[in-house]
């Protein structure tokens, strides 16, 4: 089948609304086309919204088309067990805890807590095992970083796909952050929702329910019903009610997902997907135009958005790219204020904010500023990860590096007399006394 632009397909809709009005048959028959265009691309919630809006035109004229009604009925078929299909072939790839670390600046733009990509899976979980085990040691057993490390092993686990492994320590984390944050903190439903995502995996959909329900309850309580947070759960459950052949009720979810997401922050994704598309295939003024975009459309959201800071981080990083340090700067500025404040000062995605910074500023010749925010990433690695322990050592090198060069800088502008002892104003004082 051939695919169509949606760009042409939506002037072709303003045309044909306004030759025929927007609730009219020919207007619902664009609406199909352009159904198609986006499953053709795998954007399933952007079909189901204009399949469903072309199936509520024809409903509502006089005179019905019972040919457009059955093709209507059959697509929305195929889009459900196309995204069902789709949705457990990869399902199990975003497990863990979304918590949109910052990518650390290095020069193969590598994250700072990522496997090295030379070292096979195996040494990754066996790392992950040996970091829990120290992270008990320094911080003890009811530590959120415990429970972070925890969900990271677990995510390692689930691409060996290795599912039994992964539910105790989904659990553990549950509890543990159950105990330090209370039982209705909004950090608690990420980690009921993996497990709800996991046992849907595995097809225990009674087991499923009650953490996605629960999940979603924490969720709209803190959040509101129309929170992208809350269509994020809302979805997943609309599919274990559709497996639990619970049809209305699963229509009754989808409809809240489509008009969280059609009202709320719609042409964020749209940017996102483009911006995010854009930096993989390497073309970075497109891509800065994207993100710059979806900047704007963070305005009205909550400084602890996901959105938020997932956007100023692919924008730091597209400027990084760019050579344009300056500019991503205070992107990482508020990158690191933000994880500050929500995280706490000893994180160990602060400790990454805090590196990514010190990158910048050692590029624009800022090495006191430098060695300042690599201390504080290096304070932090070391009581979590250990002294040994390779993220560590790069940036503790860094951090002598910054020192080093800030030193040299000062002595530089000693030597060329840029730099003076100057007299307090206590002293000046005094001296006016003596006379």
């Amino acid at each position: 089948m051939k695919t169509e632009s949606i760009d042409s397909l939506e002037k072709y809709l303003k045309l044909q609304e306004s030759l025929h009005g927007p609730q009219s048959l020919e207007a619902a028959r664009v609406l199909c086309r352009i159904g198609v265009a986006y499953m053709q691309r795998t954007l399933f919630s952007e079909a189901e919204a204009v399949l469903r809006k072309a199936a509520t035109i024809e409903q509502n004229v006089e005179t019905r088309d019972p040919d457009l009604r059955a093709e209507l009925k059959g697509m929305l078929d195929d889009l459900l067990e196309a995204r069902d299909n789709v949705d457990s072939r990869d399902l199990l790839e975003s497990l863990k805890v979304s918590s949109d670390r910052v990518p650390a600046f290095t020069q193969a733009f590598e994250p700072l807590h990522a496997p090295r990509r030379t070292d096979p899976l195996d040494n990754a979980i066996a790392d992950a095992q040996l970091q829990i085990h120290r992270l008990k040691q320094t911080a003890g057993h009811e530590s959120l970083a415990v429970a972070d490390a925890l969900t990271k092993l677990a995510d390692l686990y689930c691409r060996k796909e290795m599912h039994i492994e992964m539910e105790p320590l989904l659990k553990e984390s549950l509890r543990i952050r159950e105990t330090v944050c209370g039982e209705n903190h909004l950090s608690v439903s990420t980690d009921l929702k993996n497990l709800g995502r996991l046992y849907f995996f595995t097809r225990r959909y009674d087991v499923s329910e009650p953490f996605l329900k629960r999940a979603m309850s924490i969720r709209e309580a803190a959040l509101g019903p129309y929170h992208s947070y809350v269509a994020d759960v809302a979805e997943l459950y609309a599919k274990v009610l559709r497996k639990t052949n619970r049809q209305a009720d699963a229509l009754t979810m989808e409809e809240l997902v489509i008009e969280s997401r059609t009202k709320y922050g719609s042409d964020w994704e749209k940017f996102r997907i483009a911006g995010t598309k854009a930096i993989d295939n390497g073309n970075f003024l497109e891509a800065q135009a994207m993100w710059l975009a979806a900047l704007d459309e963070t305005s009205d959201f909550r400084f602890d958005d996901p959105r938020l800071i997932m956007t100023l981080e692919n924008l730091a990083e597209v400027y990084w790219r760019r050579n344009k340090y300056d500019k991503a700067e205070p992107l990482c500025k508020q990158i690191l204020q933000i994880s500050e404040s929500v995280l706490g000062p000893e994180h160990t995605d602060v400790a990454l904010a805090a590196n990514n910074l010190g990158l910048l500023c050692e590029k624009q010749g800022k090495h006191a500023e430098a060695a300042i925010l690599f201390q504080q990433a290096l304070v932090i690695g070391e009581r979590f990860l250990g002294a040994d322990h390779p993220d560590v050592v790069n940036i503790r090198e860094s951090h002598a590096k910054a020192r080093h060069a800030a030193k040299k800088e000062l002595e530089q502008k000693l030597e060329k007399g840029q730099a003076r002892w100057n007299k307090s104003g206590w002293w000046k004082v005094y001296q006016k006394e003596q006379t």
